[in-house]
């Protein structure tokens, strides 16, 4: 099965009814394939040949994984872990998520201090990161 890109947004895709829900901050939607190619275009400088390669193994491996309900930073993870695959570390990092994982910030607002403080924690780590990615990204030929 190969997923031709430029027919992504047609309806009903055979593959379509074993695609996954996406769980986002606006609600439930239907997973789109095209969402992860443009999404690589815009934010990397992977080229549409590749792009289009990670957004069909990807889909491939969320019909094979028969997933009911994922978010979108997992899908963000898998794109990962597939441009990794190919090589492609630059594009890696660019498409990383910064932010922090889900155990520490339960574990900060577990202690119920001063939002505030809570705030700027957050913040200083999120900066932090972005740091030390762009450094890595400086470094990628």
């Amino acid at each position: 099965m190969s997923i031709d890109i430029t027919k992504i947004s047609k309806p009903k895709q055979a593959y379509e009814k074993y695609l996954p829900l996406v769980l986002t901050r606006k609600g439930k939607y239907r997973y789109k394939p095209s969402a992860i190619y443009n999404s690589l275009l815009k934010e990397t400088e992977i080229s549409k040949e590749n792009a289009s390669k990670i957004t069909e193994q990807v889909t491939r491996f969320l019909i094979s994984a028969k997933l009911k309900l994922i978010t979108a930073p997992l899908i963000r993870e898998i794109v990962n872990v597939h441009l990794l695959k190919m090589g492609l570390e630059k594009c890696r990092l660019q498409y990383t998520r910064i932010g922090m994982p889900y155990y520490d910030l339960e574990k900060l607002f577990e202690k119920k201090g001063d939002g505030r403080k809570i705030l700027i924690k957050i913040l200083r780590w999120v900066i932090l990161e972005f740091r030390a990615v762009k450094k890595l990204i400086k470094n990628k030929p």
